[in-house]
């Protein structure tokens, strides 16, 4: 199910699929907005994404950057991925009230495997980098 209607601070265009069964609607609800050739990412830090300071669990941002990157490995194909490998960096930090966004780039596509860079930012500041390796899952012929 889609969900149009965002609350206050999601940006007009931005939408989020709403599944109480999965991991992504539990930590986020995370939105995404497609064009033809790109798919931005993002979700409103809130408290319950928080640290004991006000910053954006590492966690989270954690889990967000594969999310991106396997949402982008996935765009405009007719099969799913999983994550072999990732490395982040934490370049900064994203604090609660922000909308945080993520963009992902694949490099490279092999016969089974996805090689994708990504970014998350706040406005024009990074906040994390992410390269990761996913295995690609392509339905069998029955």
């Amino acid at each position: 199910m889609t969900q149009d209607a965002n609350p206050s601070g999601v940006p007009e265009g931005f939408r989020t699929l709403r599944n109480p069964a999965t991991a992504e609607s539990h930590v986020g609800p995370f939105y995404y907005k497609k064009s033809d050739d790109e798919l931005t990412l993002g979700f409103l830090a809130g408290d319950q994404h928080s640290n004991a300071i006000g910053g954006v669990h590492g966690g989270i941002l954690l889990f967000f950057a594969d999310y991106a990157v396997v949402m982008a490995a996935m765009k405009g194909q007719k099969e799913n991925c999983t994550t072999v490998s990732a490395s982040c960096d934490f370049v900064s930090s994203a604090h609660t009230g922000e909308w945080v966004e993520a963009k992902a780039t694949i490099t490279r596509r092999t016969g089974s495997m996805v090689f994708v860079s990504g970014r998350i930012y706040v406005g024009d500041k990074t906040v994390m980098t992410v390269q990761s390796v996913l295995k690609r899952i392509i339905p069998r012929d029955k």
